[in-house]
């Protein structure tokens, strides 16, 4: 499997603590069947500082050698979503891309998605930059008016769930709309988002198999391995499903109503 998010690197966010808690996390992450690991500190959020690229690059290089490929630890970050994104992807390189490839990870305040981010969005993809947007799930803005995550698919956007969505971590209402997103066709990747060795743990084959019961065995292995594989590899995704746009009125009025 490939996981293409993760807060591996110790000392950089509010992931791991420190080096010896990225080798345990790397280790559990390969004793589940991880083979490829993405870090991706949190960028350009407003929290937490936003590191050069160099530096963050040493630490991988540590952390591979610590780890001898087992799993192999590549780089890219958690970008914050502004209308920055593209002067921080592109132009300054701020903000790594997955595994230097033309895939970046961009995650939505978590209750907003702000106005005109289509237009920023597509202004991305017009400099060769596909969005990978982290855990729309989890975004309250995208849970209750789904239309707009839908259009953004039909743009072009991929959507990564967490793996600790669709196994209830988050809360029911994450986990509900996690499973809509996974019928719909609006999730292309699944990523375990892994914080540390407590409470936000590796590991992603409990969730395959809660995905599983849900769109079946292939489309499951799809999003833990061919899909995100193709994403560290610069490659189109192998498996695009054809959006559909939920019923919002029967199955996605969570907030007032």
């Amino acid at each position: 499997m490939v996981d293409i998010h993760s807060h591996i690197l110790g000392g950089t966010d509010d992931g791991a603590h420190d080096f010896d808690e990225s080798v345990e996390m790397g280790m559990l992450s390969a004793g589940d069947g991880v083979t490829i690991m993405v870090a991706t500190p949190h960028s350009h959020d407003g929290v937490h500082e936003t590191h050069n690229p160099s530096l963050l690059r040493r630490r991988v290089d540590e952390l591979n050698a610590r780890l001898n490929g087992h799993p192999r630890i590549e780089l890219g970050c958690e970008l914050r979503f502004t209308h920055d994104v593209v002067k921080h992807v592109c132009f300054d390189k701020s903000a790594p891309t997955i595994a230097g490839g033309p895939y970046a990870l961009i995650e939505f305040p978590h209750l907003i998605a702000p106005v005109g981010s289509e237009r920023v969005l597509f202004e991305l993809m017009s400099n060769q930059i596909k969005p990978v947007i982290a855990h729309p799930e989890r975004n309250r803005v995208l849970m209750a008016e789904p239309e707009r995550f839908f259009g953004m698919v039909e743009m072009g956007v991929l959507g990564q769930m967490d793996s600790g969505s669709i196994l209830g971590q988050f809360g029911k209402k994450v986990q509900k709309t996690a499973r809509i997103m996974l019928e719909h066709g609006l999730i292309h990747i699944m990523a375990s988002d892994c914080h540390n060795t407590r409470n936000r743990l590796p590991g992603l084959s409990t969730a395959v198999a809660a995905t599983a019961r849900i769109v079946g065995d292939e489309v499951a292995q799809a999003l833990v391995r061919d899909n995100p594989r193709a994403v560290v590899e610069g490659e189109p995704i192998p498996y695009r499903f054809d959006p559909v746009m939920p019923n919002q009125k029967r199955k996605w009025r969570f907030f007032g109503g």
